[in-house]
C-alpha cells in the first residue's frame, strides 16, 4: 500500500512519458473532403457552335477539375503517422470536355448556308412541279449537331426535314392513280375495258429525308427526292368475277328534252363522269368526288340555274339533272342515301314522263352533295347512256342482286302555295316595247316519298322518308325600254 501511494505521488510530481494512441474516422473524413469539394470542383466546357443569323461561330473547349475524395483519403491515411509534422496535399485531377473541338460542324455549317438547297425530282417531266429552293435562313432552323470521337459535327434534323417534305412538298408532287372504267357484256358476264388505267405517284418521304441528308452531307446544294408509284385499285386484268358483278340491280332515268344547248353539253359532259366507275363495297360513293372541278376551263358551258326567285345563268346549268338521274337509280336500287338536297323550286324536267316532284337531288360543290352507301358484299359498276331519241338519261347499277326488295310510295303533295305576282325587269339590250317571259310561275309545295327496303328473307332493312319543301316561283319578265309594266 504505501508503494502505490508513493507511485501516485512520484506521478504527480515528475509524470512519465507514453506513446499517443490515435484513431482515424474515415466517414467523418470523407463528409469533410465532400463538402470541400464543392467549393474546389469546377465542370469541363464543351466546345460549341452559335448561329448569328446564317453565321456560325464557335466557342472553345475548357477542361475542368475535381477533387479526387478517395486517392485524398488514401494519401491521409499513409501519413498519419508523420500528421503531425506535414501536411497531406489534396488530389485534384483534370477533366477533359466531352466535346473539344468544334471546327467539323463550323465549318459544315458555313458551306451548306452559302446557298440555298434545291431539292428536285428524279427525272422531272414538263408540267411536274419543282424544284423546290429552301433559303439558308429557313435551312438554319433545321441544323442539329453531334458528337463523334470528341468532335462537334452538324446535319439537318431528320424530324424537321419530314415536316417539311410532307407539309411542302408532298402534296404538290402527288398525282392521283386512275382506275380503269368498265361497261359489262351481259352476253358474256365480262368486262369491257373504255378507259384504261394510270399509275399514281407520291413523294417517299422516308426515302427522301435519307437521300437529302446524304446529300447534304457529301457537300451537295442539289438534293434528288425519291418519288414511289401508287397502283390503281382497279386496273384492266381484274375481272367481273373478282368484283361480284354479275348483273343489272338498278336503273334510274330522265328526261331533258328541250333543254337549252349549253345545258345539253353540260348533262353529257357530267354524265361521262361517271361512265364505267366502279364503288367498293363499304364505300360511299360522293357525286361531287367524282363529277370534279365545274368550270369553263373544265369544258362546262353557261347555263340557267335555280337563285333565289329568279333563274340564273351560271357555268355548269343542267348538271343536277345528272345527280337527280343517279339519285334515281339508288333510290330503286334500295342502296342507303348518305345525303340528298331537293331543289328550292320544282325544275320542270324532272317532271317529265310520270315523275312527280320530290324524285330530283341538286348539287353544289363542294356545299351540297348527293351520297350513297354500296352496301352489298360486291362492287358496284356504274354506267351512264344518252338515249339520242328521246333526250333520256340513264344510269345502270351492275353488281351481284342479294334478293333486295324495294317499295316506293308516293310523291304525297301537301301545302301548296301559288306564287306571288310576276317579276318584271328591265333590260337595255332588249329592243324598245320588247316583252319576253325569262320564267315561268309556278307554285310552291311539300312533296314526300317513303321507301322501303327488304332482304330476301322479307326483313325490313331501311326505311327513309324524303321530304322536300318547294318554295312557289313567280313568273319573270325581261322588257326593253319604253314598256310600262303593269301595276303589281
Amino acid at each position: 500500500p504505501g508503494e502505490g501511494v508513493f507511485s501516485h505521488l512520484w506521478l504527480l510530481l515528475r509524470g512519465r512519458n507514453l506513446s499517443p494512441i490515435l484513431s482515424f474516422d474515415e466517414a467523418a473524413a470523407r463528409l469533410y473532403l465532400e463538402t470541400l469539394a464543392e467549393g474546389i470542383d469546377q465542370p469541363p466546357v464543351d466546345a460549341a457552335l452559335t448561329l448569328e443569323g446564317t453565321t456560325p461561330t464557335t466557342s472553345p473547349a475548357r477542361p475542368g477539375r475535381a477533387l479526387d475524395v478517395e486517392a485524398t483519403l488514401a494519401a491521409v491515411r499513409e501519413a498519419l503517422p508523420e500528421l503531425g509534422r506535414e501536411g497531406v496535399d489534396l488530389v485534384v485531377r483534370e477533366v477533359p470536355p466531352q466535346v473539344a473541338d468544334a471546327e467539323p460542324a463550323r465549318t459544315w455549317v458555313e458551306s451548306l448556308l452559302a446557298e440555298e438547297l434545291k431539292l428536285v425530282l428524279p427525272n422531272p417531266q414538263e408540267g411536274d412541279p419543282g424544284p423546290w429552293s429552301i433559303a439558308p435562313e429557313e435551312l438554319a432552323g433545321m441544323l442539329a449537331t453531334f458528337v463523334n470521337e470528341g468532335r462537334l459535327h452538324a446535319t439537318l434534323d431528320a424530324e424537321r426535314l419530314r415536316a417539311y417534305l410532307q407539309g411542302r412538298v408532298a402534296p404538290e408532287v402527288v398525282v392521283e392513280p386512275v382506275d380503269a372504267r368498265f361497261h359489262f357484256d351481259e352476253e358474256t358476264g365480262e368486262l369491257v375495258v373504255v378507259a384504261p388505267s394510270a399509275e399514281g405517284r407520291a413523294l417517299d418521304v422516308e426515302a427522301s429525308v435519307q437521300s437529302v441528308l446524304a446529300a447534304v452531307g457529301a457537300g451537295h446544294h442539289v438534293a434528288p427526292l425519291v418519288l414511289r408509284s401508287v397502283p390503281p385499285r382497279y386496273p384492266e386484268p381484274i375481272t367481273a368475277e373478282e368484283l361480284g358483278i354479275r348483273e343489272l340491280v338498278a336503273e334510274g332515268d330522265s328526261y331533258f328534252i328541250g333543254s337549252p344547248s349549253g345545258r345539253d353539253h353540260n348533262i353529257r359532259l357530267a354524265a361521262s363522269k361517271f361512265d364505267g366507275l366502279i364503288v367498293g363495297p363499304g364505300e360511299t360513293f360522293s357525286f361531287n368526288q367524282y363529277l370534279g372541278e365545274v368550270s369553263a376551263e373544265a369544258g362546262y358551258d353557261e347555263s340557267y340555274i335555280t337563285a333565289g326567285e329568279q333563274l340564273a345563268i351560271e357555268v355548269g346549268g343542267g348538271i343536277c339533272q345528272v345527280s337527280t338521274t343517279a339519285f334515281r337509280a339508288a333510290l330503286w336500287g334500295g342502296y342507303p342515301i348518305v345525303e340528298r338536297w331537293f331543289h328550292h323550286h320544282r325544275v320542270g324536267y324532272y317532271e317529265l314522263r310520270g315523275y312527280g316532284p320530290g324524285f330530283d337531288a341538286t348539287v353544289y360543290s363542294p356545299l351540297v352533295d348527293f351520297k350513297f352507301v354500296n352496301d352489298r358484299e360486291a362492287a358496284l359498276l356504274i354506267e351512264t347512256e344518252i338515249e339520242e331519241a328521246a333526250h333520256r338519261l340513264i344510269f345502270r347499277f351492275y353488281s351481284t342482286d342479294d334478293g333486295r326488295r324495294v317499295e316506293v310510295e308516293g310523291p304525297v303533295i301537301t301545302d301548296e302555295t301559288e306564287p306571288g305576282p310576276p317579276i318584271y325587269q328591265l333590260d337595255e339590250s332588249l329592243a324598245p316595247g320588247t316583252v319576253i317571259e325569262w320564267q315561268t310561275a309556278q307554285n310552291g309545295l311539300t312533296a314526300t316519298v317513303e321507301r322501303w327496303v327488304y332482304d330476301a328473307a322479307g326483313n325490313l332493312l331501311y326505311h327513309d322518308t324524303f321530304v322536300s319543301q318547294y318554295a312557289p316561283r313567280r313568273a319573270a319578265y325581261h322588257y326593253g325600254p319604253g314598256y310600262q309594266p303593269p301595276e303589281p
